[in-house]
């Protein structure tokens, strides 16, 4: 657990946080628009979702560990040549193979890894994940920046592809070490006091027959969440100061991280026996009420501060549920495969979302916009209401502990 920690909070740091830090300083070297390169690691961000499929399958097959300890390799070597680009348009094909392998070495690999070490019981693990993942950015944040002042964005690269192939292969080289071959029964942990998780059959949740309308469910639910977090995401600072806060906007939006890790807290404390998909719910309904009261006329001082807890609370519960629910709903058969499915759904719907939300600001106003998004948010959480209440109503819904 410590181990998959540690490489996701080297994986988001380097291959996630960084590269906005790093753009004004390519940007000035090259000649090249700010906008441009964030355009480029959008399109990058694509594709690695049409990535995520087949990444997923051969996780399946050859086990995520194995995986991960390649795209360690691949990211260090790509994170060594951006370091040499000599151009803008050869940085720009790196980025875009660098995005593409990432979605090897990120989240839903690495709750590939805990499914296959833990079986069907990983819920705990995953939520474990996340908490400690969430620190990603208060560490690479100040990190990138105190190495970019130093020794410039082409040094800092060097100094990540060195992490990669030393901490990041070595510690996915040691999982792969453990890994147990797939089977019915649940593993021993990955590292010496851990729990043993509780043995439980890698089993599908679903009643018979159900199990395309519970796909369909979960990827519909959190593909539109998705759009609701990518564009809150990008535009929560502007979006506070449009609202009134100005100059203390930027703080507001700074409670955003407190209340994902602390949600993350909750859920690995007091929420272990409630069943992944009441997380999703709580997730789902968290986003649209982020921004409800905005919508709704409460004074700025309120409503600012609350957009920014409850979005913080919704993305922090869904990087759980994101790898809870299948795993909980489906078994753990098939389950890179069925993530990265998910993945590329999300995907699709969420990258032009940025886009799309700053286009409804220009023609619409902020409060139009904002409404759209909150209904965006609230259709997003009735296909896992529908579900939820369907699977209750059969008496599915047992805790999973």
């Amino acid at each position: 657990m410590a181990a998959l920690g540690a490489s996701q909070i080297l994986g988001y740091g380097t291959l996630y946080y960084a590269f906005p830090l790093l753009v004004p300083g390519i940007a000035a070297e090259f000649g090249v628009s700010q906008p441009w390169l964030f355009g480029v690691y959008s399109l990058g961000f694509l594709l690695g979702g049409f990535a995520a499929p087949a990444a997923g399958r051969l996780m399946d097959r050859r086990g995520a560990p194995r995986i991960m300890a390649a795209g360690s390799a691949a990211a260090g070597a790509l994170l060594a040549a951006l370091a040499l680009s000599p151009g803008p348009w050869g940085l720009a094909g790196l980025v875009l193979v660098l995005e593409i392998v990432s979605v090897t070495v990120l989240y839903d690999a690495a709750f590939a890894s805990l499914a296959r070490i833990h079986g069907a019981g990983a819920r705990r693990a995953i939520t474990r994940l996340t908490l400690v993942g969430g620190f990603a950015s208060t560490l690479f944040w100040p990190l990138t920046d105190a190495l970019a002042g130093t020794f410039g964005w082409r040094g800092t690269w060097a100094v990540f592809a060195g992490l990669h192939l030393t901490l990041g292969l070595g510690l996915h080289l040691w999982l792969a070490g453990r890994e147990r071959r797939l089977g019915p029964s649940v593993a021993v942990p990955v590292a010496a006091g851990d729990p043993a998780p509780r043995p439980v059959a890698a089993v599908s949740a679903l009643p018979d027959g159900m199990g395309a309308a519970a796909f369909l469910a979960v990827a519909s639910g959190f593909a539109l969440s998705a759009v609701l977090i990518s564009a809150l995401g990008v535009h929560m600072v502007p979006i506070l100061t449009a609202a009134g806060l100005g100059a203390q906007a930027t703080l507001v939006a700074m409670l955003m991280g407190p209340a994902q890790v602390g949600i993350r807290l909750v859920d690995a404390l007091f929420w272990r026996r409630l069943h992944p998909l009441t997380v999703a719910a709580i997730s789902a309904l968290a986003l649209p009420a982020a921004v409800a009261g905005l919508v709704s006329g409460l004074p700025v001082w309120l409503a600012g501060p609350a957009l920014a807890v409850l979005f913080g609370v919704g993305q922090g519960l869904a990087s759980i549920v994101r790898g809870s629910v299948p795993l909980a709903l489906f078994g753990e058969t098939g389950y890179g495969a069925r993530l990265g499915r998910l993945a590329l759904i999300r995907t699709l719907a969420s990258a032009g979302a940025p886009v799309f939300f700053a286009m409804l600001m220009a023609g619409l106003g902020l409060d139009a916009a904002l409404a759209v998004l909150a209904g965006v948010g609230l259709v997003a959480a009735l296909p896992i209401l529908w579900l939820r209440a369907r699977l209750d109503a059969g008496g599915h819904l047992a805790p999973l502990l």
